[in-house]
């Protein structure tokens, strides 16, 4: 018996957080990021947190993080209708370092 695997479309949007080595400027954000998507720099470490995309999206944006030199640490992603409700409810373009 094979075990059924969900099937997802490359255009289907998540809800997105990466972490990467390296710290973001202020236009990072605003330039390449969707609008929602929160960063929190730490001890050199950056985590972005609700960035809501579909595959394309994040690709683009990790590519971008590429070119500037960033090392990607780690990529999670959740998908459905409470993924959405959390993105819509959280603040604008937030930077914070904690």
């Amino acid at each position: 018996m094979m075990n059924k695997i969900p099937m997802f479309s490359a255009t289907d949007v998540h809800t997105y957080t990466l972490t990467f080595a390296g710290v973001l400027d202020d236009d990072f954000l605003t330039s390449f990021c969707p609008e929602g998507t929160v960063a929190t720099a730490v001890d050199q470490h950056t985590t972005l947190t609700n960035l809501c995309t579909d595959q394309s999206g994040i690709i683009g944006v990790i590519r971008r993080l590429h070119n500037l030199g960033c090392t990607l640490i780690s990529l999670s992603t959740k998908q459905g209708p409470s993924a959405r409700l959390e993105a819509d409810s959280r603040p604008t373009g937030v930077i914070s370092n904690d």
